[in-house]
């Protein structure tokens, strides 16, 4: 992923997640999303956010709460390192596994996601 596009999976994470909401979540709402200590997201954030990546946004409505979004150069990013991730990914798995895999791996995983705890 970092010699593709020169994300790291944690910033990689960070982006998919904020592109699959709409450019946008509550800084709560992606902690959840992602794998990471408070503090771990929190340095994360900084440093994307200096690389122009993201941009902190304070809530209008709520003081206390703060938006992540996505930049231009983030979404350009992004975009780039998906293609590659979901290259290697179908090398990987989609290359090995059958129609009939697939769809187990579908089911159990489907069956994982229903027992996963929701923020």
């Amino acid at each position: 992923m970092r010699r593709d596009s020169g994300l790291t999976m944690p910033r990689y994470d960070v982006l998919m997640q904020l592109e699959m909401a709409g450019g946008r979540l509550g800084l709560t709402d992606l902690a959840g999303a992602i794998v990471l200590s408070p503090s771990g997201l929190s340095k994360l954030l900084d440093r994307m956010e200096a690389s122009s990546l993201l941009r902190r946004e304070a809530d209008p409505h709520d003081a206390r709460s703060t938006f992540a979004t996505i930049t231009p150069r983030g979404k350009a990013l992004v975009k780039k390192a998906r293609q590659s991730h979901h290259a290697w990914l179908q090398q990987l798995f989609g290359d090995a596994l059958d129609d009939r895999d697939l769809a187990d791996l579908t089911r159990v995983m489907d069956r994982i996601d229903m027992r996963a705890p929701r923020a």
